[in-house]
């Protein structure tokens, strides 16, 4: 990653910034340290538009909601996976130019939005007053009437749980001339119509509130209860045929939606383009921004600012500046990115971990989920949904990551004999592991030690890389010739032969005086006494070691749990009846096997990268590459066929 700094005219902007954000790749930096710089402020000002941006941002907004209406009505039949529909250079540029109706036909669709919630507004308003005229459909009166020249009248509710018996009891007691009639109750409350004479109304509301009254207000309603009810269903039905026509509206064909998605990714587009004005800076007639380029790609930016009349310079970044992130793997390990994505990314001056735990990542998962049936069906679907859909970014490799998984299952199926369980006997061309468990543990362990070995040396590559020699040996190849050295004293004999045990004590020795004498030369004080501390260092490799006991037990217990899955089934005989039944349980529970198995799988390989693996040399952190480019969500942009 180089470090790009232009200079350009105000005038051969607009086209420059187009240009570049085309041929996304290079980063421009945010400006805010030299606007704190008193000379730079001396000289420039930020450039920006913010009423474009702003204006755009609305346009964006009303696509946005024409999309999803679009969408809510629409028959097509959804993926599995979100594809960006492809779309030439050419018919991209048609509609981002505005060289169709579709600016017009989406403020149209927009226009019948807003219409159409309005209606519904008024769908809801009218349901709620249908639902308040319900209880008084008994009610003959018209509802506008609320007095006379002498007697007040009161419709409202009361909680259930008050006692109308009292209630009426306690009017009577106030005022012989108050009458309450009872029309109906529901669940929550009761509904009484209350006539009083004027001069006795304010005692009559104290009774009543005290039973928790509520007076109902039926204001701009005319007519009976049944009369304004009869006039809103009429207008309900109206409404809703309305909203049906609009509805129609959006039923758009697939065509037509294209373009509407490609128009609002132009939207996209430009909007991009109108922000990143304000990571640039600007006088009266010229511009200047800076940013990151990629060392591979920088001749094609050079040939765009030589084009547009540009002063710039690239320079190469000093020893240990931070720069943006970009891996860069071969076609076969970029998917497995995936996994140092989902951790994070390296630091720019770190190496890549991708291409070395790879492999690592794909053997401990076929190890875990070993499963001849189970790794086909894994790399099938992933196949197929690689075939089927065009998929992009995180998902293309996860998918495609699983699809080596899926092989490596099947492989290590094969190994350990292994087809949905025990459901068809297969000869291991290995061994059996539930026979086997305490050689494919100690197998599990030499496996995690060269997976532990083999991130010592990446931190020693990069120690020496950096000229720190005497670091690498005391970090890393005395605890090789340490570890190694106990592993021989403790097994050598048992398992290698005689005279290994005496080899290892003598390496283990050497390795402990080394890794106490190394920080007696390297500290300082109080420094020196961590040679011995590190000797408790030991504790923590034994357990990393351990830690990949668990490809032993996930394998155990997937080939467990799917072999009492199949002896559920066989519990239902023989007959007809017994094979249906079998079929059932053994779909069910090697579909639960399979989901939870493979999810473990994915998981505690993971976890042996990140907290084995990387806790050896990686540190993460890296910013990652952030290009001005054609960020697009429903379109893809291809070249045409010369």
């Amino acid at each position: 990653m180089n470090k790009l700094s232009v200079i350009g005219l105000e005038t051969e902007k607009a086209v420059l910034m187009e240009e570049l954000q085309k041929l996304g790749i290079v980063e421009i930096n945010e400006q805010t340290e030299k606007l704190q710089d008193p000379e730079w402020l001396s000289l420039i000002q930020r450039d920006g538009d913010e009423d474009r941006v702003s204006e755009l941002d609305h346009s964006i907004a009303e696509a946005e909601a024409v999309l999803d209406t679009i969408a809510k009505y629409d028959s097509e039949k959804k993926p599995l996976f979100r594809m960006r529909k492809e779309v030439t250079e050419k018919d991209y540029q048609n509609v981002a130019s505005g060289g169709s109706e579709i600016p017009n036909r989406i403020q149209n669709l927009y226009t019948n939005l807003e219409e159409w919630n309005d209606l519904k507004s008024e769908e809801n308003a009218i349901q709620t007053s249908l639902a308040a005229l319900k209880p008084w459909m008994q009610y003959s009166m018209p509802l506008e009437l609320e007095e006379t020249r002498s007697v007040r009248i009161y419709r409202g509710v009361t909680p259930v749980v008050a006692d109308d018996t009292a209630m009426m009891s306690k009017l009577a007691e106030v005022s012989e001339a108050t009458h309450a009639v009872k029309f109906c109750e529901d669940q929550e409350q009761k509904y009484f119509c209350i006539f009083c004479m004027k001069q006795e109304e304010e005692e009559v509301l104290d009774t009543l509130k005290s039973f928790g009254f509520t007076i109902m207000n039926f204001k701009g309603m005319e007519g009976t209860p049944e009369e304004n009810a009869k006039r809103l269903q009429e207008r309900l039905q109206e409404v809703q045929n309305r909203q049906k026509e609009m509805e129609n509206r959006f039923r758009i064909p697939q065509e037509e939606k294209t373009q509407i998605q490609c128009y609002y990714d132009s939207l996209q587009v430009q909007r991009d383009r109108a922000k990143i004005s304000e990571n640039l800076l600007k006088t009266r007639t010229s511009f200047y921004f800076d940013g990151w380029v990629p060392a591979e790609q920088q001749k094609d930016v050079e040939k765009i600012l030589e084009e547009r009349g540009c002063w710039y310079d690239i320079q190469v970044p000093e020893k240990g500046e931070e720069t943006p992130v970009l891996m860069k793997n071969n076609s076969a390990i970029y998917p497995v990115q995936a996994v140092t994505e989902l951790y994070s990314l390296p630091k720019s001056y770190e190496v890549d971990p991708t291409p070395i735990f790879a492999a690592f990542y794909v053997v401990f998962f076929g190890m875990m989920f070993a499963d001849i049936a189970y790794g086909l069906i894994l790399a099938g679907l992933c196949i197929f949904a690689l075939k089927k859909y065009k998929l992009e970014g995180m998902a293309y490799r996860l998918v495609k990551t699983l699809s080596y998984c899926g092989v490596s299952t099947a492989v290590w199926g094969l190994l350990f004999g292994g087809f949905f369980g025990d459901m068809i006997t297969i000869k291991p061309l290995w061994m059996n592991p539930l026979d086997n468990a305490m050689f494919i543990l100690a197998f599990s362990c030499i496996l995690g030690t060269v997976h532990l070995f083999v991130g010592m040396g990446v931190k020693a590559y990069m120690q020496i890389r950096d000229g720190k020699i005497f670091d690498a040996i005391c970090d890393v190849f005395i605890w090789y010739v340490f570890i190694i050295g106990l592993a021989l004293l403790l097994f050598g004999n048992s398992f290698l032969f005689q005279g290994a045990g005496t080899i290892g004590k003598y390496m283990a020795i050497i390795g402990g005086v080394w890794i106490v004498g190394c920080e007696f030369i390297r500290g300082k004080g109080v420094g020196k006494l961590l040679g011995l501390w590190n000797l408790y260092g030991t504790t923590s490799y034994l357990a990393d070691i351990l830690s990949y006991s668990r490809l032993l037990a996930l394998g155990l217990a997937s080939a467990v749990i799917a072999q009492v899955f199949n002896m559920l089934g066989r519990m239902l005989g023989t007959g007809v009846v017994g094979v249906i039944g079998f079929i059932i349980v053994a779909v069910i529970g090697h579909t639960v096997n399979f989901a939870i198995n493979a999810l473990g799988s994915f998981v505690h390989a993971s976890r042996l990268q990140y907290v084995e693996f990387f806790g050896k040399f990686y540190e993460g952190g890296g910013e990652p590459f952030q290009p001005f480019e054609r960020k697009t969500k429903y379109v893809k942009i291809v070249k045409e066929d010369k």
